[in-house]
């Protein structure tokens, strides 16, 4: 890959960012917005202190797949009353989330709009005890069982309660923390994991907390908008000397979504602070890289923007290797495509359809096509797109154009692209398989929510558990159904469903509390489907 590559911006910028356009233009996400990548087809997950999302007009029309409260057991991730939650306790993750894929035209406009969300609550305001990691680590391995991408996490661990086992800093190794070695984990399965760094610079702990101090992960410290960087930023190395942070982006008054109470439930701030604010802008990125190339290893996307970022060549424990640069990052591995069509109806009914196709090496303008099908795939008509909008004319990247023709069937198309490494890229990155519809804009073929083809029990997770553990199974159809605990003995301990479901995929939590620990096991019947698995109950 280019180890240096020019920022370009193209002539019209898609969209009003408001207040938000200091932070975003400081990571470069703007110009990355403008060739029509915003992570759409990545699934993001986020791990915090709760989310009021729904009625926040920056963040309701947020595609959550899931969300599942750790702490509570239930699926509900927003404060629910005074006897459960601390009081605002959900502000904290409801202004992260806004960060990563917040959108309100004029107001807040955060890099990964597009990507989808799974959420975790796993942090309780009213105490620091060793089971908020615990939960910590449920909650990742619950999202990279359900397919996650990204995990942002603006959480930190180092010192508890009295009573509570705390860290020294010689156990910030990469190898110790809860939290740590399960974000290893979840990097090694393919997840990239993105954590604050802590914003202990100026207190008694001073160094990074976990598990920022993991390996292979994005570690993120905080800086102003001038690219100073923050005097509460936690600074490294790791106590095997690694450096840290990786990467840094605005963590000094962020322009954020709020929660408040009052009739809209909503509100925004410029007050919004920390490493837990940089860390997010880290993650959207991140989302952003991978939407245009979804192939990439975490490892890959934690190299893209290392490697770009503006302290690369003189990395440090203060800033890392620098600021991040989005659009750098998102070109480092080569040659990229608008995963968001610009679709529009002429006058004489047809479709005219934009995409953007941008590379640091020269994109051979004759190979750049557009395969259009009335028959769902089964055929295609080929045609050559023109460059209607220049990004760079020294590589030919832009904006291409086609026209397809009125049809009484709407088409599926896709574009196809090479650029002078003779590398040949798709959009959708799965074509033909993967289509966009003309009429809409959406990924075809490909079902949103495809209906289970068999009956399924799955283990939990997580398992081992100590008290609460979530139990997923699939139907194919509308079925009768019973969900059943037993102990070793045979004997009953819990009925978790009985009753009639309709088919796709199921969680129910199960919580043991006042439950001896051991084997325990757990049955699903399904009218003529009957399957049983174990699982471990560890005090």
């Amino acid at each position: 890959p280019a180890q240096q590559i020019l920022s370009k911006q193209t002539a019209t910028q898609k969209y009003n960012y408001g207040p938000s356009a200091t932070q975003m233009g400081l990571i470069n996400a703007v110009a990355v917005h403008n060739i029509g990548i915003s992570g759409r087809g990545v699934l993001v997950g986020m791990l915090d202190n709760g989310f009021r999302w729904k009625n926040h007009e920056a963040l309701s029309r947020l595609k959550i797949v899931s969300e599942y409260d750790f702490i509570q057991k239930d699926s509900n991730t927003a404060n629910q009353n005074s006897a459960e939650d601390a009081v605002n306790q959900d502000s904290h993750g409801t202004s992260t989330m806004s960060l990563v894929g917040g959108f309100k035209d004029s107001l807040l406009v955060s890099p990964a709009f597009n990507a989808d969300f799974i959420l975790g609550k796993t942090e309780d305001n009213s105490f620091e005890k060793n089971i908020e990691e615990d939960n910590w680590a449920a909650a990742i391995e619950w999202m990279e069982s359900q397919g996650v991408d990204v995990v942002s996490s603006s959480l930190g661990y180092s010192e508890f309660d009295a009573g509570q086992k705390s860290y020294v800093y010689s156990d910030m190794n990469g190898k110790t923390a809860t939290t740590t070695k399960a974000a290893v984990i979840a990097m090694r399965k393919g997840v990239v994991v993105v954590t604050a760094m802590g914003n202990e610079a100026q207190r008694a702990w001073h160094f990074l907390t976990a598990p920022a101090d993991a390996d292979s992960i994005l570690s993120v410290g905080a800086v102003g908008s001038s690219g100073t960087v923050a005097s509460f930023s936690s600074v490294g190395p790791t106590s095997d000397n690694r450096i840290k942070p990786d990467v840094s982006a605005q963590g000094v008054s962020v322009f954020a979504a709020i929660p408040i109470s009052n009739k809209l439930n909503f509100s925004y701030d410029y007050g919004f602070g920390g490493t837990s604010a940089a860390t997010p802008f880290v993650a959207g990125v991140a989302a952003m890289i991978l939407s245009a190339h979804p192939e990439l290893t975490p490892v890959q996307v934690r190299d893209a923007l290392r490697t770009t970022a503006s302290n690369a060549s003189t990395q440090n424990n203060s800033i890392g290797w620098g600021i991040i640069n989005a659009y750098n990052a998102v070109l480092y591995n080569g040659m990229v495509i608008s995963t968001n069509p610009e679709i529009t109806l002429t006058t004489d009914s047809n479709y005219s359809v934009g995409m953007y196709v941008v590379s640091s090496a020269i994109v051979k303008k004759d190979s750049i096509r557009l395969f259009y099908s009335t028959d769902s795939g089964s055929t295609f008509s080929s045609l050559q797109m023109a460059l209607t909008e220049i990004v760079d004319s020294a590589t030919n990247s832009g904006k291409y154009t086609a026209v397809i023709p009125k049809s009484f069937a709407t088409p599926k198309f896709y574009v196809r692209a090479v650029d002078a490494t003779n590398i040949s890229r798709t959009s959708p990155y799965k074509a033909p398989a993967e289509l966009y519809d003309a009429k809409t804009g959406t990924i075809g073929i490909k079902p949103e929510n495809p209906v289970p083809k068999i009956f399924a029990l799955k283990q939990n997770y997580p398992n081992p558990f100590n008290s609460g553990t979530i139990i997923s199974y699939q139907l194919p159809m509308k079925s009768n159904i019973t969900l059943k605990v037993f102990d070793v003995l045979g004997k009953e301990i819990a009925t978790l469903v009985s009753g009639i479901q309709s088919f796709g995929n199921h969680t129910v939590p199960f919580n043991g509390a006042g439950l001896a620990s051991g084997i325990y096991f757990y049955r699903l019947q399904a009218d003529n489907f009957v399957e049983t698995k174990r699982m471990i109950l560890l005090r």
